[in-house]
């Protein structure tokens, strides 16, 4: 064997080595939880982000996270405001529509107001030449009951030639 093409280890055994030691290297190191890489769930270092994992698969921060949260909550204002603002102009659409309404009610309760108004006057002129014409009755009635108290000869009062 000439050294060059010597190889101490079997290629597997090589590969599966290289994969132990960097997953011992990172265990070690562990993103400072200690060297049994949090294995027990201890966390040496209270201190790092925490980290959030979104739809993704990418790692967020806290500080990522409350801001997300903080812009979601400013969303949800928005809409309010925005429904909000959508509420107002439909109550000032209605307002306009039922004041129009009103308006149109009343024109029309003026309009009857202003016939009743014609049909009373006619009304009280009617009922004033009644009035007149019942009095002017009472009178002929009263100076016939006068006229009836007065002796009136038979002749004046039956001329069919009946001898009644």
């Amino acid at each position: 064997m000439n050294g060059e093409n010597y190889s101490v280890t079997g290629m597997g055994q090589g590969n599966l080595n290289t994969v132990l030691g960097a997953i011992g290297t990172a265990g070690a190191l562990g993103n400072g939880n200690g060297l049994l890489g949090g294995l027990f769930g201890v966390n040496c270092n209270r201190n790092q982000p925490v980290e959030v994992i979104t739809s993704d698969d990418k790692p967020i921060t806290r500080n990522e996270a409350k801001m997300m949260q903080e812009l979601s909550a400013k969303d949800s204002e928005i809409s309010l405001l925005k429904a909000d603002k959508y509420t107002d102009q439909k109550i000032v659409e209605s307002t306009a529509y039922l004041m129009n309404k009103i308006d149109e009610v009343k024109a029309q309760v003026q309009a009857n107001k202003d016939a009743q108004t014609a049909v009373n006057m006619e009304q009280a002129v009617y009922n004033g030449t009644n009035t007149a014409t019942i009095g002017c009755l009472k009178q002929q009635i009263a100076q016939l009951q006068s006229l009836s108290e007065v002796v009136v000869p038979q002749r004046k009062v039956c001329d069919t030639c009946c001898n009644c």
